[in-house]
């Protein structure tokens, strides 16, 4: 057995030229069949690999695939991520993931590591569209890029989630339950679902003539301490909201403590409806009504749409697509018809005195 084989040696043991067992490696059609069983036979016979470095040269592709997400500790990021990885790998594609812990500088980090390391193509998000040295960066990317629900003026397939759509759907429901202060921690409007979640909320409540309360709109960072005082603070004003739509996917267990906190049950004093599903929104007691998000169809939709990209010539570059995904209203235990007048506000006072 040869230790570290090279190319020439695959190629005397299996009787071929180089460029045979070179075409043989990278995929080429042109190799007749048994050629090919004949070096695929030695390949596996000596254990040999060829050199990435070398190989990414010969055929200007590293075959690998920059991932930039927000946060990776959101929970839907492992629906994208289990969607995307297997229709990458197929293709040959290595995903490589990278957290931007929601700064932009990080992000800017990444997004240089990325391209020097020769990345064949992006699937990208970003904590705030509005920053300048972000778009100018993006800008700059000379590979395959998909923008991950992001609204940005770049030459770039995006794929997004109906936000606004689903917004409409939780708010309709509500006000059909004859909740009128409903709430909405809608999240930093620096990134579009905030601003899509706010649109749709609006838009169900300008379609019944009516105008939700400005001060029950919460514009914070997705994140759970946030959420915590936020709800704390909706909950302790001398007329406090009947029904909240949390937006962020991280908010959920830091909502349900400032409800519990306060006394509350739900849905008998308070209703709730959270902007993604999880495992705590279906097996919580009661169960919550959830906005349902696909996120794995995400994955799925970006890693084909990047495909066709690398499959492209320059000549037969096709226009950017925009595909948007539907969601829709999982009904559960959590939402009813609102308290009477000055229940919740009753309860609230009562439990302050007990503490």
């Amino acid at each position: 057995m040869i230790k570290n084989p090279t190319i020439r040696d695959i190629a005397r043991a299996a009787s071929v030229s180089v460029g045979t067992v070179s075409r043989v490696l990278n995929g080429h059609k042109s190799v007749s069949p048994e050629n090919r069983r004949r070096v695929e036979a030695v390949i596996r016979k000596f254990g040999y690999r060829p050199h990435p470095i070398a190989q990414s040269m010969r055929t200007n592709t590293t075959k690998m695939i920059g991932g930039l997400v927000r946060n990776l500790t959101f929970p839907m990021m492992a629906g994208f991520i289990n969607s995307a990885e297997p229709i990458l790998d197929k293709a040959g594609y290595v995903l490589v993931f990278a957290n931007g812990n929601d700064s932009v500088e990080h992000e800017l980090m990444i997004i240089e590591m990325f391209l020097r390391r020769r990345m064949d193509g992006l699937l990208m998000t970003l904590c705030d569209e509005g920053a300048p040295q972000l778009r100018k960066a993006l800008k700059a990317v000379n590979v395959p890029m998909i923008l991950l629900d992001r609204e940005l003026d770049l030459d770039a397939d995006t794929v997004w989630i109906d936000h606004r759509g689903g917004a409409t759907l939780a708010t309709d429901y509500l006000l059909e339950l004859g909740h009128r202060r409903i709430a909405l921690l809608a999240g930093n409007l620096a990134v579009r679902p905030a601003r899509e979640t706010e649109a749709g909320f609006r838009r169900a409540y300008a379609a019944c003539g009516l105008i939700p309360e400005e001060r029950l709109i919460v514009h914070s960072d997705f994140m759970a301490t946030l959420a915590y005082r936020n709800t704390a603070d909706l909950l302790t004003m001398e007329e406090p909201p009947t029904a909240i739509i949390i937006g962020g996917s991280l908010m959920l267990p830091s909502v349900l403590r400032a409800i519990n906190e306060a006394r509350l049950r739900i849905p008998e004093d308070i209703s709730i409806i959270n902007g993604c599903d999880s495992d705590l929104a279906e097996f919580a007691t009661p169960s919550i009504t959830v906005i349902r998000k696909d996120f794995a169809g995400m994955g799925t939709v970006a890693a084909q749409l990047l495909l066709e990209r690398l499959g492209e010539t320059q000549a037969k570059k096709r226009k950017p697509h925009r595909i948007i995904l539907p969601t829709e209203l999982i009904l559960r235990q959590s939402c009813a018809a609102p308290a009477v007048a000055g229940k919740i506000a009753a309860t609230r006072r009562t439990s302050a005195r007990r503490r």
